[in-house]
């Protein structure tokens, strides 16, 4: 059965075209694989699509996004082949498992019981280098807001189940082998596992970002350090220009832009491909605040906006914790996991399998044991304790400026964009085909209703008929003109022929009276 993607491309014969279908599903014609439109574009109409307004990242992690709605190919010497979001999220894996052993001995490799202010620096050191601890940490969160925000976007626009009904997918047909593998749970599972090893790797570096900061004694070491942490994020885009190089696989240029399906587009390919059961159920035909098309984005995009507001607000939170008592936030959170390592309980052992998984299997717990545990000359003692949200509440009652201050600059630029697009939102009205916008009429001629750009359209055509028809009788009537004329100078039409204007001009009347000459 020849359905894997490491088919040898040395064995392709024409003849044998159907095998390379079978690697992806895909028993379209293989010269129509590069234009899934190219029916619609035969006809001359333009596909009744619209771009869904998604971007992708060039990475590792939004790769197996856009192969689960089938944009990612591999290039063989006879065509192209669809790549299935399994093998794409398989490399994801040991990707996380890389990045996460990186943290964690960064983490164990610190001086955690070291004070935030500093040893041995002079008096107005101190004073200076908390303001500029400050000002690299709120740096080094705008620095991973692109990457944070990518992938929260992206994992609530595969979570969105009307997601797989109305955006433009690959879908295979009935008779297609394997076609299971292309079915929306396995695709949901596929892209939703991406999107949150990607979101939670940037999150943990976000929050290890204020201790790799606040550790630092001068600025030099803090801006060296910002720099490794970062690179560790950038590993996802590294990979995949490696994956690129090495097994020839990119993104399919028509997937780039995700396009929303029109219903006529639907049911046109129902005989064609399987849907699945669940597509029809009415509950996702009634909630219309999700349908792509009908403000689904606005709503994702509120929800973004209030995830990264409770993040950013926390990291501020546990970083003003930290200048008020002196202490990492990674120590806390080490002393933290080490307590959990030494429970006899599932938690425990859950924890413990993690450790090993995410260390590469170097068993940490010793050295974790060795730093944490005070019994054998670890730091853990009360003083680094979990922050709780009474600690968190607390700290917000004593700088409630600071803090307000804070998310208002969060608001602004988090919520008040979203609210300005919800405001701009159009609608189209069924009934009358008329465009409305919360009260104001757009008039850019693309987005005018095609009702309205053929009407005028026949205004313009008929206005051109009504001049040519004008034109043709001022000529008609300059026709009989003269022909009175030389009537009136012959002084009879017998020998005259009759001159018309849709037979001779007055070229012809003159050779006329040449060749009949008037009796005198």
């Amino acid at each position: 059965m020849r359905c894997w993607a490491w088919w040898p491309a040395s064995k392709y014969s024409r003849s044998r075209e159907r095998d390379y279908h079978s690697i992806s599903n895909d028993t379209e014609p293989f010269t129509s694989r590069d234009d899934d439109n190219s029916s619609v574009e035969s006809e001359g109409k333009d596909p009744p699509i619209t771009d869904a307004h998604v971007v992708f990242d060039e990475d590792m992690y939004d790769s197996v996004t856009m192969a689960a709605f089938g944009g990612v190919h591999l290039q063989l010497p006879g065509g192209t082949v669809r790549i299935h979001p399994m093998w794409l999220c398989l490399g994801c894996l040991p990707l996380f498992a890389a990045q996460q052993a990186s943290l964690l001995y960064m983490r164990l490799g610190q001086e955690l019981e070291k004070p935030v202010h500093g040893e041995g620096v002079s008096d107005e050191l101190k004073q200076i280098l908390p303001f500029a601890k400050t000002l690299m940490v709120y740096t080094l969160g705008l620095m991973l807001f692109p990457e944070l925000l990518g992938a929260c976007r992206l994992l609530l626009f595969v979570l969105n189940p009307t997601t797989w009904i109305d955006i433009k997918r690959f879908r295979p047909e009935k008779s297609a082998m394997w076609a299971f593998l292309w079915s929306t749970p396995v695709l949901v599972s596929c892209a939703a596992t991406a999107e949150l090893l990607k979101l939670s790797i940037g999150y943990v570096v976000l929050i290890d970002s204020v201790s790799v900061v606040l550790v630092c004694d001068t600025v030099q070491d803090t801006l060296f350090n910002s720099l490794a942490l970062t690179f560790l994020v950038d590993l996802d885009n590294k990979l995949w220009e490696v994956a690129k190089s090495v097994f020839g696989i990119e993104y399919k240029e028509q997937m780039k832009n995700l396009q929303i399906i029109s219903d006529k587009d639907t049911r046109r390919e129902e005989g064609k491909v399987e849907r699945e059961g669940w597509e029809d159920w009415k509950i996702f035909r009634q909630c219309s605040w999700l349908r792509r098309a009908q403000g689904g984005s606005a709503v994702e995009a509120l929800l973004v906006c209030a995830i990264f507001m409770f993040a950013y607000v926390r990291q501020m939170l546990v970083m003003l914790y930290s200048l008020k008592t002196d202490t990492l936030p990674v120590a806390r959170d080490m002393c933290t996991i080490w307590h959990l390592t030494e429970e006899d309980t599932f938690l425990g052992m859950i924890t413990r399998r993690i450790l090993r998984v995410m260390s590469l299997y170097a068993h940490p717990n010793g050295l974790l044991n060795q730093t944490c545990n005070p019994e054998v000359g670890g730091y853990c003692s009360p003083q680094f304790r979990a922050i709780t949200g009474r600690d968190m509440w607390d700290l917000a009652m004593e700088r409630p400026l600071f803090i307000a201050a804070n998310v208002a600059g969060l608001v602004c630029v988090l919520l008040v964009p979203q609210i300005f697009q919800l405001l701009l939102f159009c609608e189209t009205d069924r009934k009358d085909k008329h465009t409305r916008c919360f009260g104001f009429i757009p008039t850019d001629q693309d987005q005018e209703d095609e009702s309205c750009k053929l009407e005028k359209d026949c205004t313009s055509l008929q206005q051109q008929a009504d001049a040519s028809q004008k034109e043709m009788a001022s000529l008609k009537a300059k026709v009989e003109a003269i022909h009175d004329r030389l009537n009136l100078v012959c002084g009879t039409s017998r020998m005259l022929p009759h001159v018309l204007a849709s037979q001779t001009d007055l070229s012809e009347a003159g050779m006329a009276l040449v060749h009949n000459p008037m009796p005198t």
